[in-house]
């Protein structure tokens, strides 16, 4: 049963609401995160420990029912969630990883279950996997490791293995207020400032959107897959540097190349993508779970002279520009009827080495006194055509490309990445290089289609 009276949702939760309403059995919009335990886990433990965790974060306990006037939340007893303990003892390791990828995608009844989910697939009593799932409108990259930090820190002040319990909020604030917050804003002057701006960076732009190997579909679809881009070390370094010279961040490097693969590969001279970018702005939503999201529109435009550092340039400023008017949603900015979405692909930065939970990402770790390590499987695939993921961590740069496998196939995807990767590698060797210029197939590959063409 509800403990609390109705309340709205944020203009970016409204948006994902409906995106469920669609397909409510997808998984493209389920973040997850797994962690393998070596030790022994005490259920009963584990179990106080989410029911202080939800008790904190009173979107991890809430319901989203559909009413007359549109979706609304209410929250439940924080006793209402209760940890799903499987018991999987012929599980082998890949056997283990698999059931941890089913476990995180299985989809969420948001009216009557919520959007949070805590699975525990145990092996043996001294090995298994905790599994934290969200659907995304109560989470985002970032919540879902302070929830982990959050639930082993619980855990560990109960069995004396940990550094103790988190703080608590220093002033109380709920989600109802960040609605509220963003609600106001948006009304007011700076507001319509901030939607003047938006309107303006997306005049006579449309979507990007790569040749499809297959037609979209009459209705959206959100079936996907992954491939990746691992920069080498050198290339990592190099790119660190370069960037640096010239007063740039490595991102804005990484975006502009993005773009001049996206005009290389079709998607045009002229038009914008979206590069989401958390809203945390106070010291307080710094430490709560919750979808602090905005998906700022970056337009991209080509000319036949148009180098690959005036487009990296170009990011920059529009990222630095973006960031002034992140407040305004932009779910809320309107466009002709006739243009469709905003943006169908994506590409955003995740800093590894900043999660809140330092070194899990990288090794093996002790979490509430138990010896842990990232369980990494896959996860929001088909959001959109295409969403890049960037990781960024002490060891380099890693893409996560994830794309709708009802428009793409691999193969296809797979040679967008590599165009991406020569022009990163070529904007290194020569940032002034017009993006036109850029060959995009390797020397021996062009000999050998030549010499085809002159048998």
């Amino acid at each position: 049963m509800p403990d609390s009276v109705p309340m709205p949702l944020s203009a970016g939760q409204e948006g994902l609401w409906l995106t469920h309403q669609l397909d409510p059995d997808s998984p493209a919009y389920n973040v997850v995160l797994a962690v393998r335990l070596r030790d022994p886990v005490r259920t009963d433990v584990l179990q106080e420990a989410l029911t202080a965790l939800v008790r904190r974060h009173e979107l991890l306990r809430s319901r989203f029912p559909a009413t007359e006037q549109g979706p609304e939340r209410v929250t439940v007893p924080a006793q209402a969630v209760r940890l799903d303990v499987r018991e999987v003892p012929e599980a082998d390791d890949d056997g283990l990883f698999l059931l941890a990828g089913r476990a995180g995608e299985e989809p969420f009844r948001l009216a009557g279950e919520g959007a949070f989910r805590a699975v525990l697939l145990r092996r043996a009593p001294d090995d298994a996997v905790l599994v934290t799932a969200t659907h995304h409108l109560v989470s985002d990259a970032t919540s879902q490791w302070l929830l982990v930090r959050d639930l082993f820190a619980e855990y560990g002040a109960r069995t004396a293995g940990g550094p103790g319990r988190p703080a608590a909020p220093s002033d109380g604030g709920t989600w109802d207020e960040q609605v509220r917050t963003e609600r106001e804003f948006v009304t007011s002057p700076r507001g319509a400032r901030a939607a003047a701006y938006w309107r303006q960076v997306c005049a006579g732009l449309a979507a990007a959107a790569l040749p499809t190997d297959r037609p979209r579909p009459a209705q959206r679809t959100l079936n996907g897959a992954t491939v990746e881009l691992a920069l080498p070390d050198r290339t990592a370094a190099r790119l660190r540097g370069v960037a640096a010279q010239r007063a740039l961040t490595p991102f804005a490097w990484l975006l502009g190349t993005f773009q001049a693969a996206l005009h290389r590969s079709g998607a045009g001279d002229g038009f914008l993508i979206g590069c989401p970018v958390t809203t945390r702005f106070t010291p307080r939503s710094r430490e709560a779970v919750g979808y602090y999201v905005n998906a700022l529109p970056v337009a991209g435009r080509f000319g036949p002279a148009t180098t690959l550092l005036e487009t990296v340039e170009a990011a920059q400023r529009q990222l630095r520009g973006g960031l002034a008017h992140a407040r305004h949603p932009v779910e809320l900015i309107k466009g002709p009827a006739d243009r469709g979405p905003l943006f169908r692909i994506s590409c955003t930065l995740v800093a590894a080495d900043r999660l809140p939970v330092p070194g899990l990402y990288e090794g093996p770790v002790r979490l509430g006194g138990l010896r842990a390590e990232l369980c990494d499987v896959p996860q929001q695939e088909g959001q959109l055509d295409l969403t890049v993921e960037v990781l960024q961590d002490s060891r380099g740069f890693r893409a996560v490309l994830r794309y709708n496998t009802d428009l793409f196939d691999a193969a296809t995807v797979e040679r967008f990445r590599d165009t991406w990767h020569r022009l990163i590698d070529a904007s290194l060797d020569a940032p002034g290089t017009r993006a036109a210029d850029i060959g995009l197939v390797a020397d021996d590959d062009l000999r050998f289609l030549l010499s085809l063409g002159g048998a």
